[in-house]
């Protein structure tokens, strides 16, 4: 085991949480401020001093473009410094076990897609602020207690295009590589979408996708023009979502993050051993685990755009599982009041289902479309008024100056791809508090998102008037 020096930086480590081959990540405190961080120490021995320099130059600005990337799937980044001449990033500290520990683990392969789902919104993010991981694989995966997702070493993962890599060390595996990173071509973010869509395929097959007898092995399957072997997914509500994703020209595989998880979802949703995993507080939950919902009953006809109303207000607080957490709830409930009660269930918190409960039944959330036929209600949790009987209405025309103070408000909070969630919001809202509320519920965190709601209220609410 690496020694644990006394200091890095203004830093106090305290331990050793791994060691691999760029370095060690050592368990530290921050006296500054009292919160333990990890701190990640990039050894750089084998390169020459012109060659470290370069190095350390381009690590730095690596590190400045991943301490961009504030997302909840995203391992924080917090500060860059250099201690014993090495470069060191400072960190969130996570705990949790890897996706590699949980893809080993009995039944935890069961949990993949839903985990998956989380990594590939982290992704997005980061995509559309410009920035690539290139290195994703199950081991730089973090699941917390609370079946969050982190995506660890953004502003690493970029490294193994340094001479590091030709003078010796191979960084990471071909395993979750695109090929054309194994052929040194132009990267960009769909190689991170292949890798997870390779970790998906593992969970299924037992095996990485073009896996090999040895390395060099894999790298030959991976460069060949051979397509990935479905063989073991056949029959899968995945085969399809994975033919696409593993295409060997980028240009055929899914263009966007967005896109990829909108096809996974499908599949989450015609998959019945799928296992929900919740992130917000809770533990990976089994689809199974939801109340019983008794005798047999004819299958509820739901409206679709009431459950879009039910799944941006559940977003707030699970962020983006609530829609396979709608679809899996309404295909078990028999009226909204059921709906409404296995929805609260899974979430932990106390203060975000009073909130959940409270928007769905309070006043301020105006409901949009009719139901296919009124629920009884009179033995709601105590926590929920009767939702009044609900009316059609066509959706709303936002003009393109709402629309654009619109996307500078949002872009604060998720970056670029605010213009795209805007248009789409535009497009579907039934109303200007429609409008509002679908913004907003792209900002998982409660202070945040009410920030964001302050704003928009202020700033756009009187040009759609």
């Amino acid at each position: 085991m690496s020694a644990v020096p006394e200091s890095i930086g203004r830093y106090r480590p305290v331990g050793v949480l791994g060691t691999g081959a760029m370095g060690t990540v050592y368990r530290a405190q921050d006296p500054l401020i009292g919160r333990m961080v990890a701190i990640k120490v990039v050894r750089t021995e084998a390169l020459d001093d012109e060659t470290r320099a370069a190095f350390v130059e381009r690590f730095r600005l690596e590190v400045q473009a991943a301490g961009r990337c504030a997302h909840p799937a995203i391992v924080g980044v917090h500060d860059f410094l250099e201690g014993d001449g090495h470069p060191c990033i400072v960190m969130e500290l996570v705990e949790g076990r890897s996706l590699q520990e949980v893809l080993r683990s009995p039944g935890g392969a069961g949990t993949v897609p839903g985990i998956l789902l989380q990594v590939l919104a982290g992704l997005g993010y980061a995509h559309g602020q410009g920035i690539t991981h290139r290195d994703i694989k199950p081991a730089n995966i973090i699941i917390t207690q609370g079946g969050q997702a982190k995506i660890a070493d953004f502003g690493i993962a970029r490294l193994n295009e340094t001479q590091m890599t030709a003078a010796g060390n191979m960084l990471g595996t071909p395993s979750y590589m695109a090929p054309e990173q194994v052929a040194n071509d132009d990267v960009d973010h769909r190689a991170d979408l292949f890798a997870v869509a390779a970790i998906l395929y593992e969970s299924l097959a037992g095996r990485p996708p073009f896996a090999g007898r040895s390395m060099a092995d894999t790298i030959r399957r991976l460069s060949g023009p051979e397509a990935a072997d479905l063989a073991p997914v056949a029959g899968s509500p995945y085969a399809a979502v994975l033919q696409k994703a593993l295409a060997k020209d980028p240009a055929e595989r899914f263009a966007s993050a967005d896109a990829f998880i909108a096809a996974l979802q499908d599949a989450v949703r015609a998959d019945p051993q799928a296992t929900v995993v919740l992130a917000g507080g809770m533990s990976p939950m089994p689809a199974q685990a939801a109340p019983s919902p008794g005798p047999p009953t004819a299958a509820r006809k739901w409206d679709p755009a009431l459950l879009q109303r039910v799944e941006r207000v559940l977003a707030q607080s699970m962020g983006p599982v609530a829609r396979m957490m709608v679809v899996k709830a309404a295909a078990e409930s028999a009226d909204l009041e059921e709906l409404y009660a296995r929805l609260a269930q899974g979430v932990r918190s106390a203060s975000d289902r009073s909130a959940f409960l409270r928007s769905l039944g309070g006043a301020r959330v105006e409901p949009s479309l009719t139901m296919a036929r009124s629920p009884s209600l009179t033995t709601m949790p105590p926590s929920v008024t009767t939702v009044p009987p609900m009316t059609v209405s066509a959706p709303v025309t936002i003009p393109a100056e709402a629309q654009k103070a619109a996307q500078t408000a949002l872009a604060f909070h998720v970056g670029p791809i605010a213009r795209v969630l805007v248009q789409k919001a535009a497009k579907e809202a039934r109303s200007p508090r429609d409008f509002i509320d679908m913004l907003a519920s792209h900002v998982t965190k409660p202070d945040e998102a009410a920030t964001l709601r302050r704003r928009l209220r202020a700033e756009v609410e009187p040009k759609l008037s």
